[in-house]
């Protein structure tokens, strides 16, 4: 199970990664995420990530930091079907709007958080 968690962290790895070299492509992948049905299955995946580090936390060192994100992962799946379309095209919108030095500060935070789980993963 520890995979999984390792698999979470190289992922959002990953992605920070990416749009940290190119913050210019953030504001279209928010629009086509949060203007179409593709926020069901954004939804849906951290749905299932969650209740993944959940059942993985156990396995891997920090299980109760890993199962804490793993119900807020989990948590914020739920919220993105509540939400009201307006109000998350509105946030997505001011994500996208940030400039790129403030959009790298942030992704830098996910490229942290993904580190995370590849060490505690690996630890």
């Amino acid at each position: 199970m520890s995979q999984l968690v390792l698999l979470v962290g190289l992922l959002v790895s990953g992605i920070s990664l990416f749009l940290i070299i190119q913050p210019g492509r953030m504001p279209g992948l928010l629009d086509k995420v949060f203007a179409s049905r593709w926020l069901y299955a954004v939804a849906l995946l951290r749905l299932l990530l969650g209740a993944g580090l959940i059942a993985a936390a156990d396995s891997v060192a920090y299980s109760s930091v890993v199962s804490l994100f793993g119900w807020l992962f989990a948590f914020s799946g739920l919220l993105l079907v509540v939400i009201p379309a307006p109000p998350l095209r509105k946030m997505a919108s001011w994500f996208g709007d940030l400039s790129p030095t403030m959009a790298r500060l942030w992704l830098s935070l996910a490229l942290l958080f993904g580190l995370f789980f590849v060490y505690a993963a690996l630890a």
